[in-house]
């Protein structure tokens, strides 16, 4: 399972840009604890990783995309390895 402390961010909005104009980032607990939730469970959810600076900064995200929203959770690397281990296959952003 994932664990809270490797959480960074949530996102939830519209589809298309991430840029927060179409949705909301939350660093709060309760917002990462259920897109965590929402996302594990949902069998469409993918993982994206890319290199991270260091072990705090983002490394990858759990994603799902629907007709009409994304919702994404940001991961450091310890939170990446930890999807890896409950059977993710990352796909590398580019």
């Amino acid at each position: 399972m994932i664990s809270m402390k490797n959480t960074i961010r949530s996102y939830s909005g519209k589809r298309g840009c991430m840029c927060g104009c179409q949705g909301s980032y939350n660093e709060g607990e309760r917002a990462r604890k259920l897109a965590l939730t929402e996302l594990t469970k949902n069998p469409d959810t993918k993982l994206e990783m890319w290199q991270a600076d260091n072990d705090t900064t983002d490394a990858g995200c759990l994603h799902v995309t629907t007709d009409t929203r994304i919702r994404a959770l940001y991961l450091n690397r310890k939170g990446i390895e930890e999807a890896l281990a409950m059977g993710y296959v990352a796909v590398e952003f580019h």
